[in-house]
Formats: structure tokens, C-alpha cells, sequence
């Protein structure tokens, strides 16, 4: 119990000091909420990093975050953060039982948890996919659930920006769910439930009230989301700069104060007004491609990446460099290929999933139930080998 006090001291004093600087910087919006249990459950859509820390404003209880387990693998940054908050670690693409045990052992202390249902920020301002497993552990649970949405985080803190854009932003209660109301539900219902209070469509958000959104070089990172040109159709070309996205076919937009894109000097309008927009006809493209991989040569690169250092991962310890050079996906493999010649490599067919944690870091484990992170020194986009690749296995269920 001595470790659950200070936990709950940190959480309180983190809150006394930060609240009101917080939300001026942020320009947030937040109530405080009483979810009139005890314990509980709290459930929220995913936009930004600054999303524990924001939802805690609304929350004076304690709680207890599940998080990525990178956050736990920074040296000296991460041994204070699990001393004074110990949040519940998860690693990303991996089956993680301990994660569900402590979640209950907690519970089972009379201890709150919150949970960002979609396990990762959003890349386009949509909500993600929600597992299904979230309902059975919900329900298991038998605590009241506190359902929490964001919106403004999306434009203020896009997951691809270098620098915060300041505009508004909002957090807000949207339903309370007693022990006795949750026992009533099935699990379907529950994840239905999930999907329907937490979802926000930043874009729909904006076109109901406009909000400007200003900062620093508002277009740099773009194309870590943003991976294929609506002009040539072409993969990895698209590269950014202040305001502005273009590629080497010469095709350009300007990213504006409202999320939008606009083509500056001309008349006719962008192919595609929101990043949202874009992201959706991109998927479409990758999907065509990974239709396509099976009829290539099995040494024809799918994508390529200089510069790039593969690490092994222990859970919620430490990276181990296992190699550096160029990523290089082909129809069967994913291969770091070394200045010596040698290679790494990987069959498609050992790897169980792959997925990305912060801006640009590639996460895949295999089916040995191992974890491997693939930083990257410049920009590129981690988002298109994560797309192609389950686009590719789903092609081949």
C-alpha cells in the first residue's frame, strides 16, 4: 500500500501544479467530474501525447494510466515516471497478458484506471479502431465506466507536427455507466458503447465551429503521415517544409491555420481538402499495391528507407541496437540491410503485427513474441509499412 500512496500523492501534487498553467498554455477546456464510484474505469479517444496529463485535470481521484511500454524504456526519465505514477506498460503489437493482470490487481485495490481505448494517437483527426477485447475486459471488470472524449487536441498537437499549434481544445464527460448498468450489458454492447461516446472526426468538429490554429512551421512532418502523391501517384516523394507540402513531380499545397490544404497561387482547389481526406484515398492506394506485391520478384523493393537502426526490445527496460542501414520491404520480407552487405531480415510470415509508436517509429513483433523497434534519423513514414503490411495479410487470410 505504501507504494499506491505515493502514487496517489504524485498524482495530486502533478494536479495542484499543472492544472491552471496547463490548460492557459492549451487554451483547454475541461470539467471536473465525479463519476460517483468507486473504482473505475475511465475510457477515452486518443489525439495527442499531452492526453494523460490533460484528462487527469478532470479527474482529482488518482489513476492509473495503461501506457505504451516505450514510455518506460527512457533511462533515468522513466525509472522516476514508474516511481511516482507506475503506469500499467503495454506493448504495442503484442498479446499482453501481464497488462490485463495488473489492470485487475488494481482494480482490486479500490485503485481507477484509464484507458485511451484505441491504443495510439491519430495520425488523421479520426478516431481509431477500438479492440474488441476492451468490452470483455470491461465487463469482467464489474466497476462503473466513465466514458471521456477530446476534441480540438487533434489540430493543436497533430501526431506528425513538430511544433504545437494553439487553438482550443476540450475535454468533456460524456456518459457514466454504473457497476449495475454494465452487469446489464453484454460485451458487444459495451465495445458499441466505447466506439459511440469516443469517436470525434477532427475535420466534421471543425466544420461545425471553425477554430484557427497557429504555431510554428505548421507543415514540417507531413509527409510521416502523408506518404503518396495525388499527382504521380508515386510512394516516399512527398517532403515538407514551413507551410508547405510538395513533391519533386511538382505538386504542392499549403497546410492552413484551420487544417486545411490550399494551392497557393492558383484557382482550382486541392485534391484533397483535409489530411483526412488524403489518408483515406492513400489506404486505397496501399491496398492496390499490396494486391500487387505477390506477382513481384522476391528481390524488387516494396518501399526503401536509408539511414534507419533496428533495435531489440526488452519490455519496459531497454532497446538493444541489432542493426543499422537500409529498411528495405520486399513481397516476403523485411530486411536492414548493412553497409558490410549483411542483413537482417525478417519473413513476413514470423511477423505477427506491426504498428507505430510516437511520430515515426516502426514496432513489429513476431510470432516468437518478440519486439523490435526501427528508428529513423530523417522524417519517412512509418505509417505506409504498417499500412501495406495489413493490408497485405488481410489479402491473405
Amino acid at each position: 500500500m505504501k507504494g499506491i500512496k505515493r502514487h496517489d500523492f504524485a498524482y495530486k501534487l502533478t494536479w495542484a501544479l499543472v492544472h491552471r498553467p496547463l490548460s492557459r498554455m492549451y487554451n483547454f477546456e475541461y470539467e471536473t467530474i465525479d463519476a460517483g464510484h468507486s473504482p473505475y474505469i475511465v475510457i477515452s479517444n486518443h489525439l495527442t501525447n499531452l492526453d494523460p496529463l490533460l484528462i487527469g485535470l478532470s479527474f482529482k481521484k488518482s489513476m492509473y494510466y495503461v501506457a505504451s511500454d516505450h514510455v518506460l524504456r527512457s533511462g533515468l526519465k522513466s525509472k522516476i515516471l514508474n516511481f511516482l505514477m507506475s503506469p500499467i506498460a503495454r506493448a504495442k503489437t503484442a498479446q499482453e497478458t501481464q497488462t490485463v493482470i495488473t489492470i485487475f490487481r488494481r482494480l482490486k485495490e479500490k485503485c481507477n484506471i484509464c484507458i485511451f481505448a484505441e491504443g495510439t494517437t491519430s495520425f488523421d483527426g479520426e478516431t481509431g479502431e477500438v479492440q474488441r477485447t476492451i468490452g470483455k475486459l470491461v465487463k469482467r471488470a464489474a466497476v462503473a465506466l466513465v466514458t471521456y472524449r477530446f476534441t480540438g487536441s487533434y489540430f493543436t498537437y497533430p501526431r506528425w507536427a513538430r511544433f504545437i499549434h494553439r487553438g482550443k481544445m476540450q475535454g468533456r464527460l460524456v456518459q457514466i455507466y454504473s457497476p449495475e448498468k454494465i452487469a446489464s450489458m453484454t460485451e458487444d454492447e459495451i465495445h458499441a458503447a466505447i466506439i459511440k461516446d469516443i469517436y470525434v472526426n477532427a475535420y466534421a468538429e471543425q466544420e461545425k465551429a471553425p477554430v484557427e490554429f497557429r504555431g510554428k512551421n505548421p507543415a514540417e512532418y507531413l509527409e510521416t503521415v502523408l506518404y503518396c502523391c495525388p499527382k504521380c501517384g508515386q510512394f516516399s516523394t512527398l517532403k515538407s517544409r514551413d507551410d508547405m507540402l510538395f513533391c519533386k513531380c511538382g505538386f504542392q499545397v499549403r497546410y492552413n491555420e484551420f487544417g486545411y490544404f490550399e494551392t497557393p497561387g492558383k484557382k482550382e482547389p486541392p485534391p484533397f481538402a483535409s489530411i483526412l481526406e488524403w489518408a483515406k484515398w492513400q489506404r486505397q492506394e496501399v491496398n492496390a499495391l499490396a494486391g500487387k506485391m505477390e506477382s513481384l520478384d522476391s528481390n524488387t523493393p516494396v518501399f526503401t528507407d536509408e539511414d534507419q537502426r533496428l533495435f531489440q526490445i526488452t519490455r519496459a527496460s531497454h532497446n538493444t541496437l541489432a542493426a543499422k542501414g537500409k529498411l528495405v520491404l520486399f513481397k516476403d520480407r523485411l530486411s536492414v540491410i548493412e553497409e558490410s552487405g549483411g542483413a537482417v531480415e525478417f519473413p513476413l510470415k514470423t511477423i505477427a503485427d506491426i504498428g507505430v509508436i510516437t511520430m515515426m517509429t516502426i514496432i513489429f513483433s513476431t510470432n516468437e513474441n518478440k519486439i523490435y523497434e526501427i528508428h529513423s534519423k530523417h522524417p519517412r513514414s512509418a505509417l505506409k509499412y504498417m499500412e501495406i503490411y495489413r493490408a497485405r495479410k488481410k489479402i491473405k487470410e
